[in-house]
């Protein structure tokens, strides 16, 4: 499954600016359980959405989106935290645009550590 259903041929690592990354994490929720369902319902909707963006006049994707393997790391919150930060490091030190998907908040803390340790 690409993003978006976008042609193969935009959806490769090597040639890809755009790396996204799911993280479908619930595991410090303490009243509603269910953000690990958000990555699956994202890419599912993400086939249905018009792909063109009228404020650049562009087709984005065609700078390429690559979907990553998902974190999937639960354990112990510090164990998906390490896992993350791992992840998005290894790609941004390849010089692609990081973008993580999930999942509850605390997965963001993993992205803003790996941009800071890289930058």
């Amino acid at each position: 499954m690409n993003y978006a259903g976008i042609p193969d041929e935009f959806a490769q690592l090597e040639t890809s600016k755009i790396i996204l990354i799911p993280v479908p994490y619930d595991g410090t929720s303490t009243w509603i359980k269910g953000a690990d369902k958000g990555p699956e319902a994202f890419l599912e909707a993400s086939a249905n959405m018009e792909i063109y963006d009228i404020e650049t006049d562009s087709e984005v994707y065609k700078q390429g989106v690559y979907l990553a393997d998902p974190v999937t790391e639960t354990s112990y919150p510090e164990e998906m935290v390490d896992a993350v930060q791992e992840t998005a490091s290894k790609y941004i030190k390849q010089g692609k645009f990081v973008t993580l998907f999930g999942g509850e908040h605390s997965v963001s803390i993993c992205s803003i550590t790996a941009c800071r340790e890289n930058f």
